[in-house]
């Protein structure tokens, strides 16, 4: 058995190395939309139509079809909901909270600036709501909705052909404050709805009763595509037919199960936020169910009377029975419910995240979270310029024990390989290994260079400065040393008895032996380092271990090498008062923290400086970087996890990266026209060359413009942009090259942006087009892009197009 420390701790492994369902989710959103914020802004500020008259002093809505005279007080919104809904999630207050955000001063400057990109006054969107028939703002703030998403029973389709997916539907329920409001959002119901069918006869709405409801059904050319719309007293339900066929049978049944009287719903509601705006509940044990299910429905033996059939109908059961075993050893069924929830007040936005989980079941979630409290000690060994830090406490031991278990599900021999391996390394994992850890396991980041990542697009750039660590908390480093000492023997005499067989044996024809790593032990600053892996010739970047005072550090040998030194110096995150801050509010029982430190956030904060538009740069006014700290705590059955942020923040950063995306965007969109346009010029001068040219070119741009388009105002465009800037970029002059030396005729165009740096830049590329087809692209920063520059592309026909392969 190939064994290495990355067996044992799987933390430490080496970092480098449908149409129905979319329909409903649509329509989903867009109802939930038309009840919140269906309206013609523009056109309702332009009109400004007189206020809407008072309601009448009694609360009985006109008589007619839409009328509901029902007087009981509504139950809380999550009981008109079943127990087993997948997801569900509710609004509530939210014309306060769109209040706040447009409170904010840099978006108040923003939407009053001349060359804002709204075409509306969000500043008066009441006064709109107001002009179409909406209720006041008071009155949507005191309405709540809410939307939940079920399992549609009987109903599956296959996914590509490979695995039954179920069918989504979707229910909308709003709770009006009072009866006059409800009639008033039954009336925008009646309204609108129509507009979400497909119906291409004149069909009247089907009026109808369903117990306490009255109901209103919206005909589709398809019956399962009818919208229904359900309202009593202050309660209004829609949904798809079928989905409200449902809800409606399930109103009316005394036995009736709802989301809001299930256990797992009202322990992780009772932990979220206080006046939200809005929350989200998955229901994991509805999730379960399904995934379960859809195991047993993939994995199920196909019958059949042959003896080979019935093998391999029995290898397939024991297949199911090992997955439904794996799936019960993660502990997944421990998972009791996840909820996220919101709140925007007083200029904070605060997020709050809540799982259930019984820490006491058997399996690997519930193991993951019953280590002790996070005591930051390895923020003593971390770096001071640690960019990132996450730490995590777990049962060391427990997890050790579930994954060993886990492991020989599918392997039967597995226990038995785990204890030779432990003779021949003279180690007892779990004693010697697992047991001297306290559970406490941390990342380190350092040397991230926002710019970097911004160039390369990747999520960590591995440049020359780039460093990254793992460490575990020790409460008997010295077994450490000896457990690490001895595997490091062993992988020492395997590698020999590897390379010695190597030095006999010959490999396959037409390849050679990979070199095999040289285990060795180095010294550096008085600790040991192992190093177990990687290149002979570059040792700094081999996987290494080494045990400093009472914590393990794994990384490459240059990171390890890093966290020594600073060790050394006492140059450490935990002598860093504002981290210590920080680090210090967490819960009283945390088992989880993350770290941003404030240089990150700086580089992060000047980058998103240099590609802002002028016009956005208002979002950045003000901002200044800070650490940013969250923890995870437990709280008995619950894993909560609270961020809390500055509104204006957000808003700024939301505001700043909505403009640097679509300046972003317009570049792409010019780097792309330009391109056409170059397309078209070529293949004029290659009809040009081939008749009225005579084997030359031409070098007046309109004349080509026309002859590619056909059509004046094309030409018109072209000749534009030799003249000022069109859509960004302009193009540069024919430059022709007559024939001569045994070389044939040929020109040569450049396009460049008429804004080369900065974050107005028009854009980011510039374009050099000749005769052979190629277009060849420079960045705008490195100059203007010529024959020698890298091929980007060929509008060359395939059969004469030169090889670019290599460009």
């Amino acid at each position: 058995m190939n064994f290495s420390p990355c067996h044992v701790f799987p933390w430490t492994h080496r970092f480098w190395q449908a149409r129905t369902h979319r329909r409903s989710l649509l329509a989903g959103g867009l109802l939930l939309t038309l009840i919140l914020s269906n309206w013609n802004l523009a056109e309702a500020q332009r009109t400004r139509r007189q206020p809407a008259r008072k309601a009448p002093a009694t609360t009985t809505p006109p008589a007619g079809p839409t009328a509901t005279t029902e007087t009981t007080t509504p139950r809380p919104l999550a009981e008109y909901f079943p127990a087993d809904v997948l997801l569900y999630a509710e609004f509530e207050r939210l014309p306060n909270a769109i209040d706040e955000v447009l409170a904010v001063e840099s978006l108040k400057q923003f939407l009053a600036a001349s060359d804002s990109p709204l075409p509306i006054d969000l500043t008066r969107y009441d006064e709109a709501l107001t002009a179409v028939g909406f209720p006041d703002k008071a009155t949507l703030a005191a309405t709540r909705v809410g939307v939940g998403l079920m399992l549609a029973p009987n109903q599956k389709k296959t996914l590509g052909g490979l695995f039954p997916i179920p069918e989504v539907e979707f229910v909308v329920v709003l709770i009006a404050p009072d009866n006059a409001a409800a009639a008033r959002f039954v009336q925008l119901g009646e309204q609108w709805l129509p507009t979400f069918v497909t119906n291409t006869r004149r069909v009247k709405p089907l009026p109808g009763r369903a117990g306490r409801f009255r109901t209103t059904t919206f005909p589709a050319t398809k019956a399962t595509e009818s919208l229904v719309m359900a309202h009593s007293g202050q309660v209004i339900a829609v949904g798809f037919r079928p989905a409200m066929t449902r809800w409606l049978t399930q109103m009316a049944q005394p036995t009736f199960s709802p989301l809001g009287k299930a256990r797992g719903f009202e322990d992780v509601q009772k932990q979220l936020t206080d006046n939200r705006n809005g929350m989200v509940y998955i229901n994991t044990s509805t999730i379960g169910t399904y995934v379960r299910d859809l195991f047993a429905e993939l994995l199920k033996p196909s019958p059949s009377g042959n003896r080979a059939s019935r093998e391999q109908a029995r290898a397939e059961a024991e297949f199911v029975a090992k997955i439904n075993q794996l799936v019960t050893k993660s502990g997944i069924g421990a998972v009791d419910g996840t909820g996220f929830a919101y709140s925007v007040k007083d200029g904070r936005v605060t997020q709050r995240i809540v799982v259930g989980l019984d820490r006491a079941s058997e399996g690997l979630f519930p193991a993951f979270a019953d280590g002790p409290r996070v005591s930051g000690r390895a923020a003593d060994f971390l770096p001071d310029d640690t960019q990132i830090f996450a730490t995590l406490s777990v049962n060391p031991t427990r997890v050790y024990d579930t994954l060993r278990q886990m492991a020989g599900t599918f392997n039967a021999r597995y226990e038995t390989d785990i204890q030779v391996a432990e003779r021949k390394f003279g180690v007892n994992f779990r004693q010697e290994i697992a047991a001297a850890l306290t559970g406490e396991i941390t990342l380190a980041v350092g040397g991230l260079q926002v710019r970097e990542v911004v160039n390369t697009g990747t999520a960590l750039p591995f440049t020359d400065n780039f460093r990254v660590a793992t460490f575990a908390v020790s409460n008997n480093p010295q077994a450490l040393r000896d457990a690490f000492a001895k595997i490091f023997s062993a992988a020492a005499r395997k590698a020999a008895d590897r390379k010695a067989w190597q030095a006999i044996a010959k490999p396959p024809e037409g390849t050679t032996w990979r070199p095999v790593f040289d285990p060795r032990v180095k010294t550096y600053e008085g600790e040991t380092i192992w190093l177990f892996e990687g290149s002979n010739e570059d040792e700094e970047n081999a996987f290494a271990v080494s045990v400093v005072a009472n914590v393990l550090v794994a990384g490459r040998t240059s990171d390890v090498k890093w966290v020594i030194d600073t060790y050394r110096r006492g140059q450490t995150l935990g002598r860093r008062e504002d981290f210590n801050v920080g680090f210090g509010a967490r819960p009283a029982d945390a088992m989880g923290s993350a770290y941003v430190s404030q240089g990150l956030l700086a580089q992060a904060l000047t980058e998103l400086r240099n590609e802002t538009p002028k016009r956005y740069q208002v979002f950045l006014e003000g901002l200044t970087p800070f650490p940013v700290f969250t923890h995870i705590g437990r709280e008995g059955r619950m894993i909560t996890n609270v961020v809390n942020v500055s509104l204006p923040y957000l808003v700024g950063i939301a505001g700043a990266g909505w403009g640097a995306s679509s300046a972003a965007d317009e570049r792409r969109a010019n780097e792309q026209g330009v391109r056409e346009v170059l397309r078209a010029i070529y293949e004029a001068q290659m009809e040009y060359a081939r008749g009225a040219g005579q084997g030359n070119y031409s070098d007046s741009l309109p004349t080509l413009a026309k002859r590619a388009d056909g059509s004046r105002p094309f030409s018109e465009e072209v000749e534009l942009m030799t003249r000022l800037p069109y859509r960004g970029y302009v193009l540069g002059p024919i430059v022709l090259r007559p024939a001569g030396d045994g070389k044939p005729a040929g020109f040569s165009l450049t396009a460049f942006p008429a804004v080369r740096t900065g974050p107005d830049r028009t854009g980011d590329q510039t374009f050099y087009l000749d005769e052979t087809g190629v277009l060849r692209c420079l960045p705008a920063s490195a100059g203007d892009a010529n024959a020698e520059s890298p091929g980007c592309d060929s509008f060359a026909p395939a059969e004469s197009a030169p090889d670019t392969s290599k460009l």
